[in-house]
């Protein structure tokens, strides 16, 4: 499912969703128009037949001629075979094919409708959604029930229409009749309509695990008491559990959470200690108030009711897409889901907007815009600090990622004001989406000068609430250093896959996972290692990064390829049914390893030459900035 942001043009909307969405009408509208010719047709017949009886026939005067033809031109035989004495006249097998043509028109036409129908439907709850919290819940449940129940009649309907189409088309048109096409119709109506009526049913829970450490606050603790009073002026009870964690954010939920292993349900506050300890106390107070805003303006209850609606809804489009017979439901459901996106971005922003008002009012516009610029600040040298670690090519005997970040973080929050791209920045959220700095901060009355953020960034800080969170030093430490030791794990696992040896020592780390290899055939013996392929009768080797293409078909591996210095594609095959049948598996299995590595490593080459580019023009930037700012 595509996410929708703010820059999200309208053309662009359409072009995306609305356009794909129209494709449901389409097999609809082909079955009505062949129907309805159909029809017509054997109607020109029948006509024919009629007229010719009547005319022919002695027994009638001249007048009774006249008006029987007139009658018999301008009454189509479709319209006359709904009279019972007249149909009982008729040979069965006729009067079944203009059942069939009957029953198709009703169908196209009735599916038609009602896609016009739900479609009207589901914007009006879309436009209704944007008043309020409830009215969106309840627009939205409405929507679900009403679209899901749609997209199953749907696309029971399109079947049918479908395998109609795969018989008449033929038969109508070419006189013949294919009952393999017929088949492969209705397996896939069949196999269609089963993926959605399964997903319809399907589980849809979901999990949130949160990385971190349950509080054990007494009302006792200076922490907890701060918070209650936080709580107490702003109308709200304090929440259920406080998990503090390492991660660059804060954040409050009241879906249920899992913390090592444990779950947890009520209202949900995740605090992040390395920001805590970032920040003065007003700054921190302000970021807290926001978060407990969150809780007295019950968005948090109201994301816990959207939530399981969403997981299902994505539960059924991915149904929908699988069914293929049904895909044209699935943009038409995609479409009314962007829309819906559209309106839970404008509410969860104002909400967002409320909150930010609410801590100023609780502290002042000014610690609430230092503290949006530090979290926004942190986050950015976080992830370039972790990008940088992780570029590294060789293995890192520690991922010290919290000892960059605290020798570095002062001196660059200051440089951070001085992107021109910071407006766009938005402050990481599990649960929703935040709007821009830029439009955070005029909300408070700050622009983005530099001279004005730097002063709220360069005011000292003293980490006040991280130190009255009891053993939050221990904490952190023990947390930083699970996390650490992820990140140096994932960093060496990832070394072989993103390597292109230069060196001996990396050559060393791709070769421990990608050793060469060797199997002996009756038709010759087949070696690889990580960078080429080699089959004993062929007269040399062909390098990974010379195949263009490869297909397996009945054991057998088509392989495309060309020679840098060639101009034409050549051809070269491996024969797996002369290998043991033990080995067959195996070797097409590591063929697709090793080339897989292959490609690994390119496309991670490629991104670190477009990130050290993107680099060097912010660089330049931002030096030139410092030269206008001095």
């Amino acid at each position: 499912m595509p996410t929708l942001d703010q820059g999200f043009t309208k053309l662009g909307f359409v072009k995306t969703f609305v356009l794909p969405a129209l494709l449901v009408f389409l097999i609809p509208l082909i079955a009505y128009a062949f129907f309805w010719h159909a029809q017509a047709r054997f109607d020109s017949q029948a006509r024919e037949t009629l007229l010719q009886q009547v005319r022919s026939d002695q027994r009638l005067s001249v007048e009774e001629r006249d008006a029987a033809v007139a009658f018999f031109t301008k009454t189509p035989f479709s319209q006359l075979i709904l009279d019972e004495q007249v149909a009982i006249n008729v040979d069965p097998q006729m009067r079944f094919y203009y059942d069939t043509f009957r029953w198709m028109l009703r169908l196209a036409l009735l599916s038609i409708i009602c896609g016009i129908a739900v479609f009207l439907l589901a914007g009006i709850c879309v436009l209704v959604s944007l008043r309020s919290q409830f009215i969106q819940y309840l627009s939205l449940t409405v929507g679900w029930h009403v679209l899901r129940i749609y997209g199953a009649l749907q696309t029971i309907v399109l079947g049918i229409l479908i395998v109609s189409l795969s018989y008449w088309v033929t038969a109508l048109w070419f006189n013949k009749v294919s009952l393999k096409l017929i088949a492969i119709a209705g397996i896939l109506a069949i196999a269609g309509v089963c993926v959605v009526l399964r997903s319809i049913f399907a589980s849809s829970k979901s999990e949130f695990h949160i990385e971190g450490s349950v509080l054990g606050l007494d009302s006792e603790s200076g922490f907890s008491q701060e918070l209650k009073r936080i709580c107490e002026k702003l109308g709200t009870s304090p929440p259920d559990q406080i998990i503090a964690g390492v991660d660059d954010n804060f954040f409050v939920t009241e879906q249920a959470v899992t913390v090592d292993g444990k779950p947890y349900s009520g209202k949900t506050l995740f605090v992040s200690l390395p920001l805590l300890k970032q920040m003065s106390a007003t700054e921190a107070q302000a970021v807290l108030a926001h978060e407990m805003a969150h809780f007295s303006g019950q968005d948090t209850l109201y994301s816990k009711k959207i939530s399981p609606v969403l997981v299902r809804y994505q539960t059924y489009l991915n149904g929908l897409y699988e069914g293929v017979i049904s895909q044209p439901v699935f943009y038409f459901m995609v479409c009314f889901r962007a829309m819906f996106e559209l309106s839970l971005s404008q509410l969860r922003r104002r909400r967002e907007f409320r909150a930010d008002k609410i801590a100023a009012e609780l502290t002042s516009p000014q610690a609430v815009a230092a503290a949006v610029l530090r979290i926004s600040a942190y986050s950015q040298f976080r992830r370039s600090v972790e990008i940088d670690l992780f570029l590294q090519n060789q293995a890192l005997e520690a991922a010290d990622v919290s000892a960059r970040i605290e020798r570095g973080f002062s001196l660059y929050a200051l440089g951070f004001v001085l992107d021109k791209e910071i407006g766009n920045v938005k402050t990481a959220h599990p649960f929703d989406s935040h709007p821009p700095l830029q439009q955070r901060l005029s909300a408070q009355g700050i622009g983005l000068n530099v001279d004005e953020t730097q002063a709220l960034l360069a005011k000292p800080v003293d980490g006040s609430w991280y130190h009255i969170i009891p053993q939050a030093v221990d904490l952190e430490r023990q947390q930083w250093q699970a996390y650490e030791e992820r990140f140096r794990q994932d960093h060496e696992e990832s070394l072989p896959y993103r390597l292109m040896p230069e060196s001996v020592e990396e050559l060393a780390i791709v070769v421990r996972s990608f050793p060469s290899i060797s199997f002996m055939g009756t038709d010759g013996s087949l070696s690889m290692d990580y960078q080429e392929l080699m089959h004993s009768k062929w007269p040399d080797a062909i390098q990974f990064s010379e195949i263009v293409k490869w297909l397996l078909e009945k054991g057998v591996l088509e392989i495309t390829f060309r020679r840098a210095t060639e101009k034409c594609e050549r051809q070269r095959s491996i024969n797996t049914n002369k290998f043991e049948a033990s080995q067959q598996s195996r070797i097409l299995a590591e063929c697709e390893r090793y080339y897989g590595r292959y490609l690994s490593a390119v496309d991670f080459q490629r991104q670190v030459q477009a990130y050290q580019s993107t680099q060097a023009i912010k660089a330049e930037h931002s030096q030139a900035n410092e030269q206008g700012y001095s």
